[in-house]
């Protein structure tokens, strides 16, 4: 487990009319520091909630910072189910008794029966991972895109957005034309607009994912909201751009890699070329965002400094079965 120390009181931030930032907040586990939203209409919606040790801040901030009653929450919803984004829902659950989460519809039994995704979890992050305990599946809500989160005096529209893991969506609101888009695209630092690609999942899809881009683009919205470090995007077109073509070069990198069989290491080096060529925020840049709490490696997903992406090199095997995993 990474030690973080004592931060400072989280500050709360209105990033659009009725959308407001928390934090960032501690998560107290090898995961990097987030920054839930909580969205303002009669009723509330907290997006992407985080983990247990980052809840008590969360609410604290709405009970004391946005002066609203945590059983006004009606939504909780989280992009996909990545332990980093909803681990903390079963202590948000019980503190929001009028409030169903809302996932992928795929992501639903893996909530209500996590063995699995905490097996999961636990294989990519190691020790000091969030773990989730059995969520009540009437308190779940599975989407698949084109339902609508009504707040009263303002609505939040699913979108599927799978691709980054199969069970991702995203979501707009109508009223300010923000757009909560998880992890598709990528890593957002502060103050930057161009995020790197988060082609680490196991099950990451490049078709899928470069359509996803395409379907959330076609929306225009005019602000994204990104998970991780507060990142956020004013210039939406521009990242949806960068965001299509830094996916199809790293996958032509990561496909050459792996025909002329170079190692792991040499084919992650290429990748790091790349993106540091391009101005993206790296595994090794991460930790200086802030104050150094959050580590490179803990943001890389656990896997070894310079190797191939997993899920891109899956993807590659999935649609080249002439093509063997790189050492």
């Amino acid at each position: 487990m990474n030690a973080k120390g004592p931060r400072v009181p989280m500050p709360v931030t209105q990033v659009a009319k009725g959308i407001f930032k928390i934090g960032p907040l501690a998560t107290g586990t090898r995961t990097p520091d987030t920054s839930p939203h909580v969205v303002v209409g009669e009723k509330l919606a907290i997006m992407e909630p985080g983990e247990d040790g980052q809840i008590p801040e969360l609410l604290r901030a709405i009970r004391q910072e946005l002066h609203e009653d945590p059983d006004k929450v009606a939504y909780i919803w989280a992009s996909h189910i990545h332990l980093h984004h909803i681990a903390g829902i079963n202590v948000l659950l019980k503190a929001c008794p009028n409030a169903k989460v809302v996932v992928h519809r795929r992501g639903k039994p893996h909530l209500a029966e996590p063995t699995r995704l905490n097996a999961g979890t636990y294989a990519v992050w190691g020790d000091g991972c969030p773990t989730l305990n059995p969520v009540p599946e009437d308190r779940i809500w599975g989407v698949s895109g084109g339902e609508v989160l009504d707040l009263g005096g303002r609505e939040l529209e699913i979108i599927e957005a799978t691709g980054h893991a199969p069970h991702h969506t995203a979501a707009f609101d109508r009223l300010t034309k923000t757009m909560f888009v998880g992890d598709s695209c990528g890593v957002i630092a502060m103050n930057k607009e161009r995020g790197r690609p988060d082609i680490l999942p196991p099950l990451f899809d490049v078709k899928i994912q470069l359509a996803t881009l395409e379907r959330l683009r076609s929306y225009k919205p005019s602000m994204l909201l990104v998970f991780g470090y507060g990142g956020v995007s004013h210039s939406p077109d521009d990242t949806f751009r960068w965001a299509i073509d830094d996916v199809k070069m790293a996958e032509k990198i990561v496909l050459e890699g792996m025909q002329q069989k170079k190692a792991s290491k040499e084919i992650g080096s290429a990748v790091q070329d790349y993106y540091n060529s391009v101005g993206l925020v790296g595994r090794l840049e991460y930790s200086d965002l802030e104050d150094g709490s959050i580590g490179a490696e803990s943001f890389g997903g656990g896997m070894p400094s310079g190797s191939a992406p997993l899920g891109m090199v899956n993807y590659l095997l999935r649609e080249h079965p002439e093509l063997e995993a790189p050492k």
